[in-house]
């Protein structure tokens, strides 16, 4: 056992420190800031409305720091050094002195509709009631501020707002102060109305609604604060302290500074996604035996404990302490905790995952049960009930153990707490050294119906709001292979037949295109992936036809980008992105398909769930998609059997490149000049241009015919250049990008260059994408460094002059009184305007990454190919046949194809999952509407069946269990399902009755290769076909 820290003394007086509302603490140990520094009056609102329009219009994340940087600096030069009643405008989010103000957009639409006022039947009363929906006249919906600013635009006789930025947030503070009493909030608004111009009145309603839509995220304006901000903000989780304390931009923090504190929430370590597969994230572990933790299905919690006090609060920084209990005599989990720690505890700080126990089942029931349990203050003996499962020691007694080993705080944490069975306990944890342990774990856990693994560093630290590979989540849907999940945009729709008719049926549902530059007024793009008619009920489908759906018409919407071939992605019908859902939908596998835009679709897809918790922005996204097709097979980890590997001859061969990704013939093409002597150039077609292959066969020969040379791959090499001129990033482009070794120029270079018989300079505008060292290059900075990225160059004798932007137009709006506030070059005092100059703890997440505290819904890091890996070698094999050598392995986003690698398993292995893949036939696709369990393959553990298989029996009620199974395999039949037996290679669902569930483990591990099964209780079957289609299995998990 570690040495325990001697109890700390009661705490001593502090000086006198301005006290406010207590935010994220204790009621009685509310925060203390320090005396607020002094200003000199306030600034127009305006200025600061300027400022955010700025930030909306700049598609730069370096310049927007620079706007953020020159705004601050003037600030603290014009009005003081107390930034704190304008970060909390900029960040509404995060500030948590005003309570929620009882305010949506409907309550605010008839606030507005009165204040105008308009009458009940006035159209734009009816618009603002109706804000998502879109009508001929007015194309922007979807965005209530948006829908506000042009209603009150058309009434307000205010030109210029009266409003200071004090005054905004005292008429804030009132509404938060009289939430739900709608005839005093409505006068406060009157007054802003009459005070404030109709697009200041747009950046007040964001602040209310909280929905800034500025581009700019808080850790991009914490850091141009302060360096030490983003670190400050992770220990407290309050604004007002940390523009308090760090109100002077030179004064650093120290360490003790940014520990965790007693009675304060904090930003908890988060987990990182496994990358690739299992082995990969074993890597990352360095060679060190690591802790294998169980992931579980709660509320992350952290508890701190002082004496007889204690106080609950969420990831999020929400004080539960009112459910669990502020001491020993209240609350649903304190009363039966408090004898669980080591006397020598006087001070602690845990962190964990709040569960619901039920004695009853003796398991963990589903997470939204928590609150109920909480609350229940019967106390029966059996009930469901609180559990606090503790995986980690933050603070002991005065002593912050962030920077200590997770080894270290482990150890101490057992020696600081005993079990309290069904109340507080430790998460179970394990010790693995390879991804075999990794996969032996997962078993277990699927077996107990768990949600995951955690892998975590034993000499990792805590880091406050950090993502790093310390800890890795690995969750079985990342590493299984019963199927792919995804989230995706219903975007259409099919009219049904026979008892589907009336109304729609099918869904087609489409991915986010996130591969190409988009302008910032252009709308977004997506493109068809799927589409579904199986999983959703009969109240499903009752909901999805009250939608406002519209009529396809010749081609369908123009933001939707369908196939040209055939008619599976085109529907009768269409919802506009604002009026549509996200759905959750599962299926075997993503296979490629020119049938949708996407040029993949998911083979035997079902709906699982309407995601009513996300919105159009949480949509899965091309990229997503891709990424997901690129590493290897998703939720499926490699097999690590010790059998003995058959040893064959290997010759090596040279790589064979299929004849439709072969360069042309240049032998025949004369060279004129040595204009591109010694250059070296891979010309990329523009996968969207129907003349692409022609145009850069054409490039090839110019280029060949003035010296220059021509590859077919692209390897790290920093002499070739990549020549592209397309509007997207295709996903070959984009690797590419990311390795930051080639640059990539457009094609007008090389024509310009030949027209003017000399090499022009690699100026900005020549680069579709400009590698770190070639932006330090003089020739580079030769164009003004802040102009937009140049549009494709026009094409010879071309005169066209360029409309201005939407974001010039905004600049020429500013007024020139204002010019000093967005002098970005002004030098002021200085901030850090850049994450990586800070010193942060905490590395926040780039500008261009997702700005979610969920991992789950970021993207996968950006997958390499490793240098060896451009080209394979091939088995010599006299005995293959010739199908079998044609086996190819694709490498998806790159334009060539190689043959199968020299394992000579590898073509086996390949073939046996080709042999079981799912379905009746190969080319089957969808499910049946009629018969819902075509294509399905079902055991049934009947206690005949398990006898054969000389498994137990211990069903009481035998032959009603025998005769039960008969009837559900004539109901399975009847709906074109089959009935096999347990080794059967396509079986997908062994079947169970829940008065007999004891063989529940064995199946499940004789089931688990070459993938995971179903396991269902026979009721699954009888309700699937009631609804008259098929549901969740997890649902009726035994």
């Amino acid at each position: 056992m570690q040495p325990t820290p001697a109890p700390s003394s009661p705490p001593r007086d502090s000086p006198p420190l301005r006290q406010s509302s207590p935010t994220t603490a204790v009621e009685d140990h509310p925060l203390e800031y320090p005396d607020p520094p002094k200003n000199n009056g306030s600034a127009p609102f305006h200025v600061l409305a300027a400022l955010f329009d700025r930030l909306q219009n700049e598609r730069k994340p370096d310049k927007r720091r620079k706007l953020l940087a020159s705004w601050f600096n003037h600030w603290r030069k014009e009005i003081g050094p107390d930034l704190f009643p304008v970060l909390r405008l900029i960040l509404p989010q995060k500030d948590r002195e005003r309570a929620v103000y009882g305010l949506k957009e409907k309550n605010l639409a008839k606030a507005f509709i009165k204040l105008i006022p308009l009458g009940r039947h006035d159209p734009d009363a009816v618009r603002l009631l109706n804000w998502k929906k879109p009508t001929d006249k007015y194309k922007t919906s979807g965005d209530f501020p948006t829908v506000l600013y042009e209603v009150v635009n058309k009434r307000s006789s205010v030109v210029e707002g009266s409003l200071t930025i004090d005054d905004v947030n005292e008429y804030l503070d009132q509404i938060a102060q009289n939430m739900g009493k709608s005839d005093v909030q409505s006068k406060i608004l009157q007054r802003i109305y009459n005070r404030s111009t109709p697009e200041e009145q747009r950046w007040i309603v964001r602040i209310i609604l909280k929905d800034m839509i500025i581009s700019v995220k808080e850790n991009t304006v914490f850091g141009v604060f302060h360096p030490d901000a983003y670190d400050l903000f992770n220990t407290c989780s309050d604004l007002k302290k940390v523009a308090w304390e760090l109100y002077d931009p030179h004064r650093r923090l120290n360490d003790e500074d940014k520990a965790v504190q007693l009675f304060r929430a904090f930003a908890p370590m988060l987990c990182k996604r496994p990358t690739k597969k299992i082995e990969d994230s074993v890597k990352e572990m360095q060679g060190r035996a690591f802790i294998i933790e169980e992931k579980l299905d709660g509320e992350r919690i952290q508890l701190h404990k002082r004496g007889n006090e204690y106080f609950y609060c969420s990831r999020k920084g929400k004080d539960y302490t009112y459910l669990y209990g502020k001491h020993v005599g209240t609350g649903s989990l304190t009363p039966y905790i408090d004898t669980a720690f080591d006397e020598r505890v006087d001070e602690i700080i845990l962190d964990g995952e709040m569960l619901v126990w039920d004695p009853v089942s003796e398991r963990n029931l589903p997470f939204g049960t928590l609150k109920t349990a909480a609350l229940d203050r019967s106390k029966k003996e059996y009930n469901p009930r609180p559990c606090f499962k503790v995986f980690d020691l933050l603070y002991l007694n005065g002593m912050s153990l962030l920077h200590r080993s997770t080894k270290f705080r482990k150890r101490n944490l057992r020696s600081c707490l005993t079990e309290v069975p069904g109340r507080i306990e430790f998460v179970t944890e394990y010790e693995g050294k390879t991804a075999k342990d990794v996969r032996l774990r997962m078993d277990d856990i699927m077996a107990n119906r768990g949600e995951g693994l955690v892998l975590k560093h034993p000499d990792a630290e805590y880091v406050l709001n950090g993502r790093n590979k310390d800890w890795i989540k690995v969750k079985p849907e990342y590493m299984d292979n019963m199927g792919e999940t995804v989230d995706v945009l219903v975007v259409a729709g099919n009219y049904g037949t026979g008892r589907r008719s009336g109304g729609v049926s099918t869904l087609i549902c489409a991915v986010l295109d996130d591969r190409r530059a988009m302008d910032d007024d252009e709308d977004q793009k997506y493109c068809s992936f799927v589409r579904i008619g199986s999983g959703l009920s009969y109240a499903d489908y009752i909901w999805v036809r009250q939608k406002h759906w519209k009529p396809w018409g010749a081609n369908g919407p123009e933001w939707l980008q369908v196939s040209r071939k055939g008619h599976e992605d085109k529907g009768d019908v269409y919802l506009e992105p604002e009026d549509s859902f996200i759905i959750k939908i599962k299926a075997a596998e993503v296979v490629s398909s020119d049938l949708y835009s996407l040029g993949f679709t998911m083979r035997f897809p079902r709906a699982l769930s309407i995601r009513e918790d996300l919105t159009i922005a949480d949509c899965m996204t091309a990229t997503g998609v891709l990424e997901n097709i690129r590493s290897e097979k998703k939720r499926k980890m490699e097999d690590d059997d010790d059998k003995p590997k058959k040893k064959t001859k290997k010759t090596k061969k040279k790589p064979v490149i299929m004849a439709e990704y072969q360069g042309i013939n240049l032998k025949d093409t004369p060279v004129v000049s040595s204009l591109f002597e010694g250059y070296k150039f891979m010309v990329s077609s523009d996968p969207k241009s129907r003349n692409g292959a022609a145009d850069k066969n054409s490039l090839m020969q110019m280029i060949h015919a003035h010296g220059g040379k021509c590859v077919q791959v692209c390897r790290d090499d920093p002499n070739l250049l990549v020549v592209y001129g397309g509007q997207t990033t295709p996903y070959d482009i984009k690797l590419i990008m990311n390795k930051d070794v080639c640059d990539i120029i457009r094609p007008q270079w090389i024509l310009d260059s030949v027209a003017k018989e000399e090499l022009v300079p690699l100026t900005k505008k020549c680069f579709f994408h400009a590698t770190t060292a070639r932006m330090a290059s003089d020739d580079y900075g030769a164009e003004d460094s802040d102009t937009e990225d140049e549009a494709p160059p026009s094409p010879p004798g071309s005169s066209k002059t360029p409309e201005p932007t939407h974001r010039e137009e905004v600049e020429s709006r500013i007024d020139p009184s204002m010019a000093e506030w967005f002098d970005v070059g002004a030098k002021g005092k200085p901030v850090a305007t850049q994450a990586s100059d800070s010193g942060s703890e905490t590395e926040p997440e780039p500008d261009e990454e997702f700005d979610s505290e969920n991992e789950d819904v970021k993207p996968e890091p950006e997958v390499e190919f490793e240098e060896d890996e451009d080209w394979e070698q091939i088995d010599k094999d006299d005995n293959l046949t010739s199908t079998q050598s044609q086996n190819v392995a694709k490498k998806v986003g790159l334009a060539v194809v190689y043959l199968c690698h020299d394992q000579p398993n590898a073509v086996w292995r390949e073939k046996e999952d080709e042999d079981v893949r799912m379905g009746d036939d190969e080319e089957a696709m969808h499910y049946d509407q009629e018969l819902i369990f075509k294509h399905l393959c079902f055991y049934l553990d009947s206690p005949s069946n398990a006898r054969e298989l000389g498994l137990p029996v211990k069903a009481k009620d035998e032959t009603d269990v025998e005769k039960r199974f008969n009837e559900i395999a004539k109901l399975i039949e009847n709906n074109g399902g089959r009935i096999a037996g347990l080794d059967e290679p396509k079986l997908t669902h062994v079947v169970v009755d829940k008065r007999d569930i004891s063989r529940r483990q064995e199946l499940i591990k004789r089931t688990s290769k070459p993938k995971r099964r179903h396991l269902v209780i026979a009721e699954f079957i009888e309700v699937c076909i009631e609804e008259g289609t098929l549901l969740d299995e997890d649902e009726f998990m035994p």
